[in-house]
């Protein structure tokens, strides 16, 4: 009777305990799924390095230590690291042509160690179609794709991903003084094949300054100052068939100065808008709009000001 009795209790301390062993499996298993959908897409997607369009000259709207490098010959080379890896690409440019005139823009190039991306014009004179490179692997080995579409013709350029797959990126032209169409294109494939989606041309239509998107359905385009007091940003939540005015409040303080949005960055759900101020003497430094919820709404955060 006594040897049952320590049979039970022994089964008993076999099944308690495969009961907390299953308890913290599905515990940990729990923890990491909530891990993941919390820290959005770029849970496993390594920040990139960043380029905006300032009035034509380039600005750096987020270092990952990235960046991008043209010798002599008009070879266009990538480092990631900050120098400690280096790779070529298999894209020459004319060094014969001014250098606005060599088929890049100021916003051409998306560097991470995940995902290198360019979208260029191999033939400036015509607004040939547009090429995009792509590298998953730090640039030793290249795609390039031609996008066949009859509005992916231009000399302004932008491209951006939000995961290894999701990508995006916006073509313009200018149409006359103080007007550019720009067309917007999207890829869920890792920049094998782009779709155009909808664009507020209809809206509005300026030369850009900056592009950004959140994840595949939001995404801004912010436009070169021309008379608004505050910088206009325009921004779509269903993955570009629509497009509204972004509402900006900021302090009195900077009404005097001219505004011009630069590329929005993203780390899962939190998101920095730069935004460039300009005034007499030239430009004074940079403000930041914040967003904490993947960018359906902004905040001017005075914390993050980087001015002269």
């Amino acid at each position: 009777m006594k040897q049952r009795f320590k049979s039970i209790l022994s089964m008993k301390k076999k099944r308690s305990g495969l009961m907390m062993f299953c308890a913290v499996v599905l515990s940990l298993g729990v923890l990491a799924a909530c891990s993941n959908v919390t820290s959005g897409n770029s849970a496993a997607f390594k920040p990139a390095t960043i380029y905006s369009n300032l009035v034509g000259d380039q600005v750096v709207s987020y270092d990952a230590g990235n960046s991008y490098s043209i010798d002599n010959e008009g070879h266009v080379s990538i480092s990631y690291r900050n120098g400690k890896v280096t790779a070529k690409t298999p894209l020459q440019l004319d060094m014969a042509r001014e250098s606005y005139d060599r088929g890049l823009s100021e916003g051409s190039f998306f560097i991470s160690e995940d995902k290198t991306a360019i979208v260029y014009n191999p033939d400036p004179d015509k607004f040939a179609p547009v090429h995009v490179l792509i590298s998953d692997n730090m640039g030793k080995t290249w795609n390039e794709t031609v996008v066949q579409n009859e509005d992916a013709k231009g000399d302004e350029l932008f491209i951006g991903f939000t995961s290894e797959k999701e990508g995006w990126m916006v073509v313009g032209h200018g149409c006359g003084v103080a007007c550019a169409e720009n067309f917007v294109f999207q890829t869920s494939d890792g920049g094998k094949t782009w779709i155009e989606t909808g664009n507020p041309n209809d809206k509005y239509s300026e030369h850009l300054t900056g592009v950004g998107f959140a994840s595949p359905d939001i995404g801004f385009l912010g436009y070169r100052y021309f008379t608004a007091p505050d910088p206009i940003i325009y921004w779509t939540k269903d993955r570009g068939k629509t497009w509204d005015r972004l509402p900006v409040s900021l302090p009195e303080k900077f009404e005097k100065y001219s505004k011009n949005p630069l590329s929005p960055f993203f780390n899962g759900k939190e998101g920095r808008f730069p935004i460039s101020l300009s005034g007499d003497n030239g430009i004074i430094g940079t403000i930041y709009l914040f967003s904490k919820d993947g960018g359906l709404t902004w905040a001017y955060d005075a914390s993050l000001d980087k001015l002269k």
